[in-house]
């Protein structure tokens, strides 16, 4: 297991892959062995960027479900990590295949086990825009950016479609201005936020442009729009989490964390 793990780590997918099997044929750590060797076909799938070896990606599929097939039944299935892991597995892969009700199926079934689950939340999102079904995308999407609201602009990108396919052209354009801030964009996120200060995405540009000046290191005027954005409400918690990142003794930008 450990000379599978090494491989794996290693990215020489395919000795990885002969060590799991080998695991498998003792009828031992099936559950580990298979979800090992899952990874691992899912790395060879995309091992080619030029091409997807499919059969790979069938191979992923079909351990990813055989982890699914042993933990579901558990007393602690609710909880078991593995169990999240091969579910989001099998999520993104139909999601790659266009399968979008099982992709959102799966999907769910990772988010239950794990809320926080960004990446999940993320793919959610994503199949839910995908399936012409935008509204259902928000809530998930905005979660993911809850999670991780700096340097990762997929779910921004997405948000701001979704927001755009329901008819909300201002939080489209705040979703779009923090997709280029994650990007480091900074005067395009500021212009974009800027544009829209005044009407009903009001609190998020200006948290957003709280989060422009702390990322840039000038922490004086993120705390002034942290400032402003609790006046427009005060219980926010992520106006409240920033203000408190810029004024710690020693506070000198680049206070979020990706």
């Amino acid at each position: 297991g450990q000379l599978a793990d090494a491989y794996l780590a290693a990215e020489r997918y395919e000795d990885a892959i002969t060590e799991y099997t080998a695991i498998l044929t003792t009828g031992k750590a099936d559950e580990l062995a298979h979800f090992g060797r899952a990874r691992a076909n899912q790395a060879l799938a995309h091992a080619d960027a030029a091409k997807l070896d499919t059969a790979s990606l069938n191979a992923a599929a079909a351990d990813f479900q055989a982890v699914v097939d042993i933990a579901k039944g558990g007393e602690m299935a609710h909880v078991d990590p593995m169990l999240n892991a091969a579910y989001y597995g099998l999520g993104a892969i139909a999601l790659e295949e266009n399968d979008l009700v099982g992709a959102i199926e799966q999907l769910s079934a990772a988010i239950a086990i794990k809320r926080s689950d960004a990446d999940a939340l993320n793919l959610l999102g994503t199949a839910y825009v995908r399936n012409g079904e935008p509204a259902k995308a928000i809530q998930p999407l905005r979660l993911a950016i809850a999670f991780v609201p700096i340097g990762w602009s997929e779910p921004y990108a997405t948000l701001a479609q979704a927001y755009g396919d329901t008819g909300d052209p201002a939080r489209a354009a705040w979703a779009t201005a923090m997709a280029d801030l994650s990007e480091k964009s900074y005067e395009s996120a500021e212009t974009g936020l800027l544009a829209i200060l005044d009407g009903p995405a009001a609190l998020e540009a200006t948290i957003g442009l709280a989060l422009v000046n702390e990322m840039r290191g000038d922490t004086p005027a993120a705390a002034e729009w942290y400032e402003k954005a609790l006046v427009l409400d005060p219980q926010n918690a992520e106006a409240r989490l920033g203000m408190t990142r810029v004024t710690l003794p020693g506070a000198s930008g680049e206070g979020v964390t990706p």
